[in-house]
């Protein structure tokens, strides 16, 4: 047998390491055709904040990996008040993924305040504050496996 290290989840054997990066792929090539979707209907006016296309970068300050982000938030079709945000992000040159959150967003004024956390089973518990108005998306995130770090977005 032979073993892949991957850092901070477990080795696996190479045969999973392999479907586990197909299936990124195809979750990405579907987040491709969604995300241009959300920036047509965007410059088209018909997407208010916070919802539709955001890009940028996150960055985690305990340990100094970034990457390129993008996302698209929509109102969550299972509960009111709340908000899907669906995350496409890159590490490195090679790896890309994707992941989606639902949380509660609440108005103030003209800021969107979001709060909330997730299991993502062998990456950990994920959480996320951020304060979105008007084309700027700014937050923290941190995750149980001792993580920190923001995001950083603005309207493509």
């Amino acid at each position: 047998r032979i073993w892949v290290p991957l850092k901070g989840i477990m080795n696996v054997p190479r045969t999973l390491y392999f479907a586990l990066c197909s299936l990124l792929m195809t979750s990405c090539s579907s987040f491709e055709k969604e995300w241009n979707q959300s920036v047509a209907e965007y410059k088209a006016g018909n997407i208010e904040t916070p919802a539709g296309p955001w890009v940028g970068s996150w960055n985690t300050t305990t340990n100094g990996h970034m990457g390129d982000l993008r996302a698209i938030v929509k109102p969550s079709p299972a509960r009111n008040g709340e908000y899907s945000f669906r995350y496409h992000a890159t590490w490195g040159s090679f790896f890309r993924g994707t992941y989606q959150v639902d949380f509660p967003v609440i108005r103030r004024g003209s800021t969107y305040q979001v709060d909330g956390s997730k299991s993502l089973g062998p990456f950990g518990r994920f959480g996320h504050k951020a304060k979105i108005k008007g084309h700027s998306f700014n937050a923290t995130y941190s995750s149980d496996k001792g993580d920190l770090g923001t995001f950083d977005l603005k309207r493509p």
